[in-house]
């Protein structure tokens, strides 16, 4: 049975002039990560990516995998990947794989924009 999180799985999009910006909302999990992949390695060859986190409430290591997927192949084509207010369950799974240094980090939606300066 699935739990309310996952119920209410949601990633909003939004594509701006210089990024894509997507929020994702409820857990990153074995069920979603199909959908979830596409739209942002999709993104990744395209333009930076704005990835807010805030609201995810639980990620698995296939999830972390993606985020370090998009992050090599945006900085590949020299773009980059900012992670917005990640959970504090994602910012414990991050730090538990030892990938917190390969992110960067803001606060807000502005704050990221201003990293891509």
């Amino acid at each position: 049975m699935a739990t309310p999180a996952e119920q209410q799985f949601q990633i909003i999009e939004e594509v701006a002039q210089t990024y894509y910006f997507f929020k994702v909302k409820g857990a990153m999990n074995s069920q979603n990560t199909h959908e979830v992949r596409r739209k942002f390695l999709d993104a990744a060859t395209k333009n930076n990516v704005l990835l807010d986190l805030s609201e995810v409430e639980l990620i698995v290591s296939t999830g972390i995998g993606l985020l370090f997927e998009m992050s090599e192949q945006l900085s590949r084509g020299s773009k980059k990947l900012v992670l917005i207010q990640p959970s504090a369950r994602v910012q414990q799974v991050i730090s538990m794989t030892g990938f917190t240094e390969m992110f960067s980090y803001a606060q807000s939606r502005l704050a990221a924009e201003k990293l891509l300066a």
